[in-house]
């Protein structure tokens, strides 16, 4: 390759997908974000045992240290399965799922009564919003 060519290679535009990365990013802010606050969480456990290090974290859970690595920067989507085992390696709780109480639940019946007031409100307001329209017509 002459100076010519090396020239022309260097100062083409390269192609850049940087939209293509924030469109991504954008798509899955959820569970980025609690990927994030779990990384976190998992650095301040680890900090908080003298005895516990990245390698020893991916040794009890038997995985790789490249991916404890992933962990702790907040870029994995984990798993249940994984986060049971980070809570258990580590002696810490990272998720915990909140089951509504029976007397908070509705019933079949109560569901069905709210859904039937609903929908009878807004049937209920489109026509006092049709009658009043009609009330204001120009002839």
């Amino acid at each position: 390759m002459n100076t010519l060519e090396k020239l022309k290679q260097i100062s083409e535009p390269a192609h850049s997908n940087w939209r293509e990365k924030a469109q991504w990013r954008k798509d899955n802010r959820d569970w980025l974000r609690k990927s994030g606050r779990i990384a976190v969480a998992v650095l301040e456990a680890i900090d908080a045992n003298p005895d516990m290090s990245q390698a020893k974290l991916a040794e009890k859970m038997g995985v790789t240290k490249q991916y404890i690595s992933k962990i702790v920067k907040g870029q994995e989507n984990l798993s249940l399965q994984t986060i049971c085992k980070l809570e258990s390696a580590l002696g810490i709780t990272l998720v915990e799922v909140q089951i509504p109480q029976a007397s908070q639940m509705a019933t079949p019946v109560e569901y069905c009564q709210h859904q039937w007031l609903t929908s009878k409100q807004i049937l209920m307001e489109m026509t006092s919003a049709i009658a009043y329209s009609e009330s204001y017509q120009v002839a």
